[in-house]
């Protein structure tokens, strides 16, 4: 795939995503979040961008795994769980819109992100 191609493909995904991400860092409340991050992953998996778009597979899995702290798996934060999951996707969500819309800013954010879950996640997998 050609360079512009994937340019392409991330300015129109982006123009998908931006709006989701900035609703969640000013939704009201959890459960609002939560439907805005099931979007942002729901779009992750859409043609053409999961098919053909470097990185849409890497963030669905990403925005997934900071999902899976509301289900305490596989660490239980106990009462501070929804205030952790809630303050990691505004994070997440803070850290997107901040990156530069390329392939170089979609690797450094995936690989951030990536060992900011790998380290968390050590050893209870």
């Amino acid at each position: 795939m050609t360079d512009s191609r994937q340019t392409d493909l991330i300015t129109a995904f982006a123009a998908v995503i931006d709006p989701l991400v900035r609703r969640i860092l000013t939704a009201a409340d959890l459960p609002a979040v939560c439907d805005l991050v099931d979007e942002v992953r729901w779009q992750c998996t859409q043609s053409p961008y999961f098919e053909d778009m470097w990185g849409a597979g890497e963030l669905n899995a990403i925005w997934g795994e900071l999902d899976d702290i509301l289900d305490r798996w596989p660490v239980d934060y106990g009462p501070q769980t929804e205030t952790i999951a809630l303050r990691e996707f505004r994070r997440a969500a803070e850290e997107w819109l901040a990156m530069p819309r390329t392939e170089d800013g979609i690797r450094n954010y995936v690989h951030r992100w990536r060992t900011r879950l790998n380290e968390r996640f050590q050893g209870y997998s």
